[in-house]
Formats: structure tokens, sequence, C-alpha cells
């Protein structure tokens, strides 16, 4: 059997050996901690980043829908505009041409008035000359009645 010593010596080793397969073991613990550490971390760093891309995915799809719905809108509002602006413009257009035919009969009643002033301008420059020609007339009657030669008293036109 062996001696006190050797088996105190032997304990001792088996103390400093279980003491190094502890640390090793707390070593080896520790890492492992960390690893399942990391591992959780990204995992949870994979299902944040999926949720943040179905976020993004929702956001892009909302963006083409709004999007759609106003050019859409648009479309539609150019249209009523565009319709109305071609109803005023007709509208406008049947004013104008109302317009133009009551100034064309303004017009006319007004080239009946200069009808009407010409043919009374014609009767009075042929009754100035009927007169004239009776003036005259009557001039060179009494000249002859009175036995003095016409003496340039007839009047000129």
């Amino acid at each position: 059997m062996a001696t006190f010593e050797e088996r105190l010596t032997a304990i001792e080793r088996e103390h400093v050996e279980l003491k190094h397969d502890n640390a090793a073991l707390k070593e080896k613990i520790e890492l492992q901690t960390v690893a399942i550490g990391g591992l959780v971390n990204k995992a949870l760093l994979e299902r944040i980043n999926e949720k943040n891309d179905k976020i993004f995915q929702t956001l892009i799809a909302h963006d083409e829908f709004t999007n759609r719905q106003l050019s859409e809108l648009r479309e539609r509002i150019e249209v009523k505009v565009e319709g109305k602006i071609a109803g005023i413009q007709t509208e406008m257009h049947q004013g104008f041409e109302g317009v133009n035919s009551h100034f064309e009969g303004v017009n006319s009643h007004f080239e009946g008035v200069n009808s009407r002033f010409e043919e009374m301008n014609s009767r009075f420059e042929a009754l100035e000359q009927g007169m004239n020609s009776r003036f005259d007339e009557i001039l060179f009657l009494l000249n002859t009645l009175t036995n003095k030669p016409d003496q340039g008293t007839s009047r000129q036109e």
C-alpha cells in the first residue's frame, strides 16, 4: 500500500488535474455560452431582417398602389377639366356666332340706311340741279325783261 505521502501527492495531483479540467470545462462552457448566444443573436437578427423585409415589401406595395390611384385620379380630373374646357370653348364659339349674326343684321340695317341716304343725296342733287336751272331761267328772264344783257349774274355750278 501506498504511504500517506504518496496518497496525498496523488490526491493533490488529482486535485490539480481536476482544477485544470474544471478550468478547461469552465472555458468550454463559456465558449459554448458565447456560441449559443451568437446563434441566438444571429437567429434573432435574421428574424428581425425578415420582418423588416416584409415591412419594406408592404411599404413598396402600398406606394405602388397609392401611385396607381393617384394617376387614375389625375387622369379622371384631367378628362373632366378638358371636357369642361371644350364645353366652354364650344359655348364661346356659339356665343360669338350669335353675336356675329346679330352684327350682320345690324350691318345690313346700316347698309339699308346708307342706301337710303345715298338715294336722298341723289334726290337732293337732282333738286339742286333743278333749282339751279330754274334760278338760271329766272335770272335770264329778269335780264331780258330789263333789257340788260347777261353780265355773269347766273349761278355757276
